[in-house]
Order: C-alpha cells, then sequence, then structure tokens
C-alpha cells in the first residue's frame, strides 16, 4: 500500500507546512486502515476535510471580527476554479479514468449487441464542485455506518494531492 501511495498522492511545490503535515496525517490513517479497516472510510472523510482546508489557506481565509460566514467547500471550489486555479488538466488520472469509462462502454456495447453514445464531457471540475461538497456532507453527517474499501479510500486521497497539487503548483 505505502508504494501505491507514495507514488499517487505526493504533494509538490511550496505547500504550507500545515497542509503538509495535515495530509500526511490522513495518509497515516489510511496506512493504518490495513490493521484497522474502518480508517479507510475516515481517511476518505479526512481527504474532503484537507481539500477545504488547503481551499481556505489558498484564498488566505481567516476569521473576521465582523462575524463573516466562513467560505464552504462548495464556494471555495467554483472561487477556485474562476481564479483559474483548478483546471481539469491539473488532474492527471482523469484522463485514465475517462479511457477507462469509453472502454468500459464500448465493452459493454459489444457484449449487448447495440451502440450507446458516448456520454458528453462535462468539465471534471464542475461535477466536483457539485458533487464533493455532498459528498464530505454525507460522511460528516452519516445516516449509517459506511465501511469503504481501500481503493474507494485511495481514490479520496489521489483527488485531495492533485487538489492541492494545482493550488500550489512548482
Amino acid at each position: 500500500q505505502y508504494e501505491i501511495v507514495s507514488k499517487y498522492c505526493e504533494l509538490q511545490g511550496e505547500i504550507p507546512e500545515d497542509v503538509r503535515s495535515y495530509f500526511n496525517a490522513v495518509i497515516s490513517l489510511y496506512l493504518y486502515g490495513w490493521l484497522y479497516y474502518p480508517f479507510y472510510t475516515l481517511a476518505n472523510f479526512l481527504s474532503s476535510v484537507v481539500i477545504e482546508r488547503a481551499l481556505r489557506e489558498r484564498f488566505s481565509w481567516r476569521p473576521s471580527r465582523t462575524g463573516e460566514d466562513r467560505p464552504g467547500l462548495k464556494k471555495l471550489l467554483k472561487e477556485a476554479k474562476a481564479s483559474g486555479l483548478l483546471r481539469d488538466e491539473g488532474f492527471p488520472t482523469l484522463e485514465n479514468a475517462r479511457a477507462n469509462a469509453e472502454q468500459m462502454r464500448q465493452e459493454l456495447n459489444d457484449f449487448m449487441g447495440q451502440q450507446t453514445e458516448p456520454e458528453p464531457k462535462v468539465p471534471y471540475i464542475d461535477v466536483l464542485i457539485e458533487t464533493l461538497p455532498k459528498i464530505r456532507n454525507s460522511f460528516a453527517h452519516p445516516d449509517m455506518h459506511e465501511i469503504l474499501a481501500p481503493g474507494q479510500a485511495l481514490n479520496g486521497l489521489i483527488l485531495a494531492a492533485e487538489i492541492i497539487n494545482q493550488r500550489w503548483p512548482q
């Protein structure tokens, strides 16, 4: 597990120490999932928390005395997109994921003996803006105890690393 995590979850550039330290703690929790399986779920949840923490740091958000509300994850993701700090090109794993989805679609078509149209390419960042806060909230306010598999939790870590690395490019 460590080899995979170190290959896909490396933080690059001048990332602030508190963000790097938090992310490393999440990685450690993921690695301890080998000993206690529910840690994978917690690591996935905390991956979204570290994304929010990193975006707040990047936009230098600090509490004010005026009672200004803290921006939520969705607002921070929108701000990152609007300022050009988050782009589909900044997700190295996206191209491979889209190619795998297309291959699965073609194989299913061959198996079923029919042709379906490929899904339109929606900008990935727009999908993240809509879904990541909902996923984070579902883990923060669960209706039931969920247990994720290691691969599912690893996807959360990879996503966090890719977003953080876009915030502080090399």
